[in-house]
C-alpha cells in the first residue's frame, strides 16, 4: 500500500452497507438457529441470556438457569480473542486480521454444520456464541456509524435517531443516510433471525450452512478492501 494511502486509513471503515447488511443478516440467522433448534438459548443476545439466567435462577430452575451461563462466558473469552487478534504484534504476522477472524468464523460454523442434530445444545451454542463475540468485536461501523452486527437494541436507536433527526433538524441528507442504512441493517437481522429459526426447524444443524455460505461471500467481499499496510515500516 503506497505511503500516502496509510493517512487516515482505517480498517473498522472497511464495511459497505452491503457488508453491514449481509453480516447483520448472518448474526440474526444465528439467533434463529440457536434459540429455535437448541433450547430457546440466544448465540448473540446476552442481554436476553443474561435476564433468562436470573429469571430461571430465582424460580429455582437451575437446569434451564445454567443453559444460559455457557453462551455468556463464551462470549467473554471470544470478545478477549477477537481484540488480541487486532494487537499490532499480532497484526504483523496475520496481516490480514479482519479476513483472519472471518475466517475463524468460517471454521466454526462449518463444524457446527457438519455436527449430528443429536450433539448436546452446549457445544453447539457455545460455539455460535464465540463466532458471534469474534464478529461483533471485530465489525462496529458503517458509514461512520457505530453497529452491532448481532443484535439489534444499538441499532433500533440509531434508526429512531436518524428519523427524528429527518423530519425535526436541519441536516437532512446525513439523518436520511444513518436512517436508510439503520432501516436496511435491521431488516437484514430480521431477516436472518427468521430465515434462521424457519430453516432449524426444517433441517437440522444443517441449516447453519446458509451462514457458512454467507461468510464465505463476504470473505470475497472484503478481501481486496481489508489489505494491511506494511505494519513493521508504518505502524497503526
Amino acid at each position: 500500500m503506497p505511503t500516502d494511502a496509510l493517512e487516515g486509513w482505517d480498517e473498522r471503515q472497511a464495511p459497505t452497507l452491503a457488508n453491514s447488511s449481509l453480516l447483520a443478516f448472518i448474526g440474526g440467522f444465528m439467533d434463529g438457529f440457536t434459540y429455535v433448534g437448541h433450547g430457546h438459548v440466544f448465540a448473540n443476545a446476552m442481554t436476553g441470556n443474561v435476564v433468562l439466567l436470573g429469571v430461571y435462577g430465582v424460580a429455582k430452575s437451575w437446569q434451564q438457569s445454567f443453559r444460559h451461563l455457557p453462551p455468556i462466558i463464551t462470549f467473554i473469552i471470544g470478545v478477549s480473542a477477537a481484540r488480541a487478534m487486532l494487537l499490532p504484534h499480532v497484526r504483523k504476522v496475520l496481516r490480514l486480521p479482519y479476513v483472519s477472524i472471518v475466517l475463524v468464523e468460517i471454521f466454526i460454523v462449518a463444524v457446527v454444520c457438519v455436527l449430528p442434530n443429536q450433539t448436546p445444545d452446549f457445544w453447539i451454542t457455545t460455539s455460535i456464541a464465540f463466532a458471534a463475540s469474534i464478529q461483533v468485536e471485530t465489525f462496529r461501523t458503517v458509514n461512520g456509524h457505530s453497529f452491532n452486527s448481532t443484535f439489534t437494541t444499538g441499532n433500533l436507536r440509531s434508526l429512531s435517531e436518524g428519523l427524528f433527526d429527518w423530519i425535526f433538524q436541519h441536516n437532512v441528507d446525513e439523518a436520511r443516510s444513518k436512517a436508510r442504512d439503520f432501516a436496511v441493517i435491521c431488516l437484514a437481522f430480521f431477516l436472518g433471525a427468521v430465515c434462521g429459526g424457519t430453516s432449524t426447524s426444517y433441517f437440522g444443524n444443517r441449516a447453519i450452512g446458509i451462514d457458512l455460505v454467507l461468510l464465505v461471500v463476504l470473505v470475497i467481499r472484503l478481501w481486496p478492501r481489508l489489505q494491511l499496510p506494511d505494519l513493521t515500516s508504518h505502524p497503526p
